[in-house]
């Protein structure tokens, strides 16, 4: 398994790699540089996938803030409605939870300057359980309106099933469409191998304030503190040891990630 386990992540390394040399994307440390790369969010047409209310700030949160600073265009779609997010609720109280989890996306959207948002209101924990034809028709409406330069959205290897599920949504509701984009995966349960670095001290009082605004994803979990602590780890990857929080990513081309996530046999 650890055999394997290499060259899967060799593979990794190796498909990125040209795509990050393209963009011009900088070094960091020497123990990282066969790896990862420094990359700067820019302008152009962001689409964001996010499973659940939150999964998007925990990923991406300080990196969306910075595309918003520099005059990016970001939507943000979220894939399920929320309602099973906290123990099993009544008909009732999932009605509500879904209702209170909007409300807070919305504000937390609004710290880092994100005003587009979807809602598809797929099965939350039902995401890889069924077809989901209407979540995969609304996601390909969403996609073909934004035509996005990048798209954010889970990796492939997330433990959680629902984040695991938006990589082979994505490419089910890309097939037979011209779109064509680069995919940012990010992490939220599960650290990821990344290939690419956003430093994002500029923007972590921004992705705080925003995180603070899921108070009933907050009530189960403190994932404000697992949040930061990672961003605050993967800052040692930075070459000049001046950067204090930096979020990753798994950067390649859509066809490469679509082939990857094939390979690994979760293809959509």
């Amino acid at each position: 398994m650890k055999s394997l386990s290499r060259v899967f992540l060799r593979l990794l390394s190796r498909t990125a790699r040209p795509f990050l040399k393209s963009y011009g994307l900088l070094s960091v440390k020497k123990i990282f540089n066969r790896s990862a790369l420094q990359w700067t969010p820019a302008a152009g047409r962001i689409a964001v996938l996010a499973p659940h209310m939150d999964d998007e700030v925990i990923g991406c949160g300080g990196t969306l803030a910075l595309h918003v600073a520099a005059g990016a265009d970001v939507t943000v779609v979220f894939l399920t409605d929320g309602s099973q997010g906290s123990t099993d609720a009544t008909p009732g109280e999932a009605v509500r939870l879904t209702a209170t989890r909007k409300q807070e996306a919305e504000r937390a959207l609004r710290e880092l300057g994100v005003t587009k948002i979807v809602f598809l209101d797929g099965q939350d924990g039902g995401l890889g359980a069924g077809p989901n034809h209407a979540v995969v028709r609304g996601l390909r409406a969403a996609l073909e309106a934004v035509r996005p330069d990048i798209v954010y959205l889970p990796f492939f290897l997330e433990e959680h099933p629902d984040h695991r599920a938006a990589s082979a949504l994505l490419g089910r509701a890309v097939s037979g469409t011209p779109l064509t984009f680069q995919c940012h995966a990010y992490e939220v349960w599960t650290p990821l191998f990344p290939n690419c670095l956003v430093r994002i001290d500029h923007s972590i009082d921004a992705k705080r304030r925003a995180l603070e605004h899921y108070q009933s994803q907050l009530a189960e979990a403190d994932y404000l503190h697992t949040a930061i602590g990672l961003n605050a780890y993967r800052s040692s990857a930075m070459l000049d040891g001046s950067c204090r929080f930096a979020e990753a990513f798994f950067a390649v081309s859509l066809p490469q990630y679509l082939q990857l996530l094939q390979a690994y046999g979760a293809a959509p």
